[in-house]
Order: structure tokens, then sequence, then C-alpha cells
């Protein structure tokens, strides 16, 4: 029997496990996991701690109901699982690994002919202390969602604080809020929540919905410790002298890449921390491969060395690994960093590079802005999108894509991670095309708006204009929405009203010598209106990216 050993139980290491029995039965297949759980969708851990999931092995099911636990993989997969084990030391030489029972420290050894580091990733310890509690906790794996849910079924959680405004905070926002009414606080260090997928414009949209739902935000703030009071309940201190109690504090300072095992052994690895492997998941090691949260893996927009904690990704890589071990040809080439996720009513997904993000590579970066429905307006099920799209000015290589709204956003982004992977441009966004009917989508997809308001800015020089510039902006606004139109929804903001149906007669009262940046609902009347502007001699016209409706959001 060929032996396989794969360490670490979660995504990529059971996906790896489950790829290799299918593949033949000539493997023996042993897979070690620390936690008295394996294969676990960790993306819904915040669901159970909603109370929306009643059992937290719900996470672990099958399609068909069936809990991925060791009996299942022994029974259906002819896979042996050593749960609550430690993989203690690899011998290279002797091709062992060294396990220890995490219950009764009990040793024994495994031979591999082939070895998975599927360690996964860490949470960072915080740079500020934190005092011992059951009621401080990080929110990363299952044990901190059930210590929770112990507690908040107590009916003594009515206050709670979530330090750090990533995935993991924003979402925790709508559970603590949701459904068990819990008086919720996000605090951040950046400026901005959602800081590494979302540009400023956006977070503020993220913002205002978690405060339409009455959870208090701070941001640019930093934490300086977590203590005690009196009752033993937390208490958070910021650097500006203020403080926060509460009764339950989660912090999420980041993740990294658990690698311990790995660097014992020199298996080399990258700037993030993460291992480093070719495109078939083989470490500098022989016999060796790693997939999921531990790798770096090339960011196929920079190709350059990136890190992504994403489970689809993780999933992907362990299949690759396994098909490498088996001989079977499969690639495993890289990613761009797709994710969605849901905060309150609002879905977010993205793909890329934000428009900060790629300034910082040192990208000569473009973006537009808009405004759609996800369907025709007719329908009665239509829901506004906000979109922004990042490209580089000179060759209009697509960068990044950030949509936001109620309606259908993730097939957008899912579109535009495999053009941007490819390298594509503006104009294949125009040529891309989208299955149609209304109870679905519009005639014309937002990518390819994207792709006509790129080349518009770039090659006909029609700027669109990004609302929070508004509040700096020097000269004349123009809204040409119709009466009825700023009676249900003011633009507050001072400016002149020349509806569009009049706007060709007033062109003569127009200064042409004054910056002006025309406003209508979502965009696409206000970019007819400019390019009537440009072609009677006005050189400093610009539409406000998203029009009113975005604006509004933004600033209400």
């Amino acid at each position: 029997m060929f032996k396989v050993v794969i360490i670490g139980g979660m995504a990529a290491g059971c996906k790896a496990a489950a790829r290799l029995s299918r593949i033949s039965s000539g493997y023996q297949i042993d897979v070690i996991e620390r936690k008295p759980f394996i294969s676990f969708a960790n993306c819904g851990l915040p669901i159970y701690a909603s109370g929306e999931i009643d059992n937290i092995f719900d996470l672990a099911k099958t399609a068909y109901g069936s809990i991925r636990d060791a009996d299942y993989f022994l029974n259906v997969k002819g896979v042996k699982i050593h749960t609550e084990t430690e993989a203690e030391i690899i011998n290279t030489e002797e091709k062992t690994v060294v396990c220890c029972s995490v219950r009764n420290g009990e040793k024994f050894s495994l031979p591999y002919d082939a070895l998975v580091i599927a360690t996964g990733s860490i949470p960072n310890k915080p740079l500020f202390p934190v005092a011992e509690s059951k009621r401080i906790s990080t929110f990363y794996s299952p044990i901190d969602a059930i210590n929770f849910r112990e507690e908040v079924q107590k009916g003594s959680i009515n206050k709670v604080v979530i330090i750090g405004g990533g995935f993991i905070g924003c979402e925790l926002t709508e559970s603590m809020n949701t459904l068990w009414g819990i008086d919720t606080t996000i605090i951040e260090k950046e400026d901005s929540l959602l800081p590494k997928i979302l540009d400023r414009e956006f977070s503020k949209l993220v913002e205002n919905r978690l405060g339409k739902n009455s959870v208090k935000i701070h941001l640019s703030a930093d934490v300086i410790k977590i203590d005690l009071n009196t009752a033993a309940l937390p208490v958070v201190y910021l650097s500006d002298g203020s403080k926060i109690e509460c009764d339950y504090v989660f912090y999420n300072v980041g993740i990294k890449p658990n690698t311990r095992l790995a660097k014992q052994i020199g298996v080399e690895c990258g700037n993030f921390g993460g291992i480093i492997v070719d495109d078939q998941m083989k470490t500098n090691i022989e016999n060796i491969w790693a997939a999921g949260d531990c790798v770096e893996i090339k960011n196929l927009i920079t190709n350059k060395s990136d890190f992504f904690t994403l489970g689809s990704l993780s999933n992907r890589m362990g299949r690759t690994a396994a098909d490498s071990i088996s001989g079977n040809y499969s690639k495993f080439g890289g990613a761009v960093g797709t994710i969605s996720l849901k905060v309150f009513d609002l879905i977010i997904s993205v793909s890329g590079l934000t428009e900060t993000k790629a300034a910082e590579m040192g990208y000569n970066t473009g973006s537009v802005i808009g405004c759609w429905s996800d369907r025709p307006d007719f329908h009665p099920d239509a829901k506004n999108l906000f979109g922004k799209i990042v490209y580089e000015k000179n060759s209009l290589k697509l960068l990044g894509l950030q949509m936001l709204g109620e309606g259908e956003v993730n097939r957008y982004a899912d579109v535009f991670s495999e053009l941007s992977a490819s390298h594509r441009t503006a104009f294949d966004l125009i040529n891309l095309e989208h299955g149609y009917t209304p109870a679905h989508s519009s005639p014309l997809s937002p990518l390819n708006y994207f792709g006509y308001m790129i080349i518009n800015q770039e090659k006909d020089k029609v700027k669109n204009y990004n609302p929070l510039n508004l509040s700096s902006f020097k000269g004349t606004l123009i809204d040409i929405r119709e009466e009825f139109e700023n009676a249900s929804t003011p633009f507050n903001l001072n400016s002149e009203k020349i509806p569009l149906s009049k706007f060709r007669a007033k062109i003569g009262e127009i200064n042409n010598q004054t910056p002006v940046v025309v406003v209508c609902e979502k965009g696409a009347r206000s970019y007819e209106a400019t390019k009537i502007l440009m072609n009677y001699g006005h050189s400093n016209a610009s539409y406000l990216g998203g029009g009113a409706f975005l604006y509004n959001e933004l600033n209400n």
C-alpha cells in the first residue's frame, strides 16, 4: 500500500483525502487533526452563533445529511482520521510523522510515502494585553462559537464588543444584533470597515447599513487593553482614553499561516509566512505537498505571491495535491481573491485589487463607479446594485471589482475573476456575453456598462466623478432629473435644476469656463448630458458616478 499522511483535517486536508480515496483503493490514508472535529464549514460559524442553526455539527454535514466525522470518512472513504491528535515531529529521512494524543499524551508514528501539510491558519495574537476570561475570545473555531452560544443562552449577554472590522467582525454584527437583540459595538483601527476588500466609498455603504441597524462603530480606534471590572466582565480600553464596558468581547485581529511544523523541516516559506508551492502544490522537499490556508499562491493579477484564506481555494488546492500525488495531471495556477459576504441585507462581492491596494503596488490606476438595477426597472423584484471597477489607465487592464446591493451581485465578481486572471481589458467587458431574462438580468450587464464607462473616460475623456469628492468640489452642480424625481429623492447639495428634456435648450446659459458635475438618478442620463456639454465646447465637465441615488446612500 502507498501510504499518505495528511496533517490537517479541514477543507484542504479532507478534500485531498477524499480525492485520493476515489482515485484508487491502493492508498492507505491517515489524517491528523488536533481538534475534535473535521471537515468543518468555518464560514458558517456566524450563522451558528446567531442561533439560525441549532446544532454545530450541521456545519459538517454532507448535502444528504450525513455528518462528516471520523466514522464517516472511515466507512465511506476508507480514510482513517486521528482527531484530537497533534503532529509533533516530521522526520524526512525516515519519512515518519510522530503524533501525540491530546487526550492522554500517547505517542505513535505514522510512516508516509507522501505527506500533505494542510495545517491551515491561526489567529494573530493581539498586540495589546488581554485578560483571561471565558467571555473574551477570538471567533475562529467551532469552540469559540459553542462557548458564546452557551453564554448567550443563559440570558446574561446584553452587550458585545467586536474588535476588528474585517470579514468575521462585520458578519458577527448581524449575528449579534438580528436574532439575539444584543447591543453591538465594532472597533476598527483603520479608517474604514473591510479595508482590505473595499475602497472608502463602498466601505461607507457598509458602515451606514450597520448604523441603520443600531450597530455602534468606532473607526481609527486603537485598543490598548481588554481588562475585567469588579464584576469580572470585560472592559475595552481605547487609546483616546475612553472605555467600553460589555458582557462579551470578540477580538479578530487577522490570521497567519500555521507553518511551525513546515519550518522545522526546512520547507521554504514566503513573505507572508506561508509555504511556497508550485502549481501542483509540491514544496521544495521531496514527497511533501502543502495545501490550504498555510500556503502562499500566485496572485494572477499581479503575478506576485499572495495569501488568500478562502475555503473555495483550499478545496481546489487539496484536490490538486491529491492529483499530483497520484500522477494525474492537475494544476492550481493561483487566484485573484474573489469573496462574497452578507452584512444584514447588503451582499458584498469583490474580486481583485482595491484602488488603494493597486496604487500602493505601483499601478497607474483609474476607476469608475455606477449604479444599476439587477434586472429591468419594470420588474417587481428589481433591486439596486452599486459597483466600482479599478483598471490600469495605460493598458485598460482590469484590476479589481467591488459590487454591493441587495440583488444578484455574486455573478459579476465570478465573471470578473476569470477576466482579470486572464489579464483582460475594458474592451473584453464590452464584448462579454451574458444570459438575459427580465426575471434575472437586464439586456446589458453592469460589466458591459463598466467597459463602456472606462473607454468613455480614457478615450473620450468623459470623466466619472467620485461621489466622495463632492464635498470639496468647486464648481457648478447640474441636476438633470425631472421635477418629480427631485421631489421624491432630493439631492441635498446646491445645484442648478435643468431637466434633461430641456438641457440642450439651456446649453448657452452654462458657463463653459467653470467646472461642472452633472447629476441624475443613477448616472446614465448625466453621462449623456456631460457628452452634450463637451460637444458644445465645455472641457471641464463630468458626471457623478452612481448618481444622486448613491450619493444619498453614502450621506444618509
